[in-house]
């Protein structure tokens, strides 16, 4: 599965969706259609339940454990009927006509994993670290696919204004099941997806006093700054094609040029290291997002209507505008 959290252009509603090709099956009247056409389900409190973990993908992934039987029933399906047909109905619409939203927009966590590819290491003369460096980003900075990152405007204080964003391009695990000590052969089972994330930094901020952790949070911490999507990729979906996660181009453009680019082999500590030792510190529970690190690029300060996008083999590609 390919999900998305979107809301239709004339609506204000948050929903789940099924990427198909280049439109998306909206799972919140999928389901509804489904319950009461073929079921003969119409129940109100039924109806109620279905918005409850359509409207919401950390609730979705929450409840896959009761409900996967009843959504995989619904996209076989729903799949098996012409896409104009969804369209006309009412249950599909052409993703021209959603506005992508953060894949999850509310999480009890978003982190960040630091220096943890070794080329980067390298050119920054680092010793490798002995665990794996993390740093946690506010929820309010996260937005969507072809949403946009705005430059800090700064106000009355100091360090609040920024003239020099940096663009770093990161793979992203979503977790689906709690987690708390699990050990390093366990921890794809507890991994609902991958997706792709952008880490904004305010450099300039970062840098008013280097290596002093107070300004390196608060360089990543404005709204906007991290955008992720445009959607969950399964973990079912990764094994379905014996994709390597380990083994991905990874690459960041800006107005279409290259400006980074390298291989997910090259991270220093990988997807189960990186669990098993988080799940030491802290619990993971279902829909925090984790963002593995990310290659070196060229250091371009980003300027007012770039377009930046960050690209994964296999995974997609996330683009944003900057104002």
């Amino acid at each position: 599965m390919r999900l998305v959290t979107f809301r239709r252009v004339r609506s204000r509603d948050a929903r789940v969706g099924l990427v198909l090709d280049n439109a998306v099956l909206d799972l919140r009247e999928a389901l509804i259609d489904m319950l009461s056409v073929n079921y003969g389900i119409a129940d109100q409190d039924v109806v109620e339940w279905v918005y409850s973990f359509t409207s919401d993908m950390r609730r979705f992934i929450e409840l896959l454990p009761i409900t996967s039987e009843l959504i995989s029933r619904t996209i076989r399906f729903y799949s098996k009927i012409e896409l104009h047909e969804l369209v006309e109905r009412g249950l599909a619409c052409m993703a021209s006509d959603i506005r992508y939203l953060p894949v999850v927009q509310n999480p009890s966590k978003v982190i960040g994993i630091g220096l943890n590819y070794e080329e980067f290491r390298v050119m920054l003369k680092y010793p490798k670290p002995e665990v794996p460096l993390f740093f946690f980003k506010p929820t309010n900075t996260l937005i969507g696919h072809e949403d946009t990152v705005y430059i800090p405007r700064g106000g009355r204080w100091p360090g609040t204004e920024s003239k020099c964003l940096f663009h770093e391009y990161e793979m992203a695990v979503v977790i689906g099941r709690k987690a708390r000590n699990i050990s390093r052969g366990e921890v794809y089972n507890y991994i609902f997806g991958v997706t792709i994330f952008s880490d904004i930094t305010a450099h300039d901020i970062e840098m008013i006093q280097p290596g002093f952790v107070l300004y390196q949070q608060r360089s990543k911490a404005f709204d906007t700054l991290s955008p992720v999507g445009p959607w969950i990729v399964s973990l079912d979906e990764v094994v379905e094609h014996s994709i390597d996660l380990h083994n991905l181009r990874i690459a960041r453009r800006r107005n279409g040029v290259v400006e980074g680019e390298s291989n997910t082999r090259n991270m220093i500590y990988r997807i189960p290291e990186v669990i098993e030792f988080l799940s030491e510190v802290m619990t993971l529970n279902p829909g925090d997002i984790i963002s593995l690190g990310s290659p070196p690029g060229t250091s371009h300060c980003l300027q007012p209507g770039d377009v930046i996008e960050a690209e994964v083999e296999f995974i997609g590609t996330l683009r944003n505008h900057v104002k």
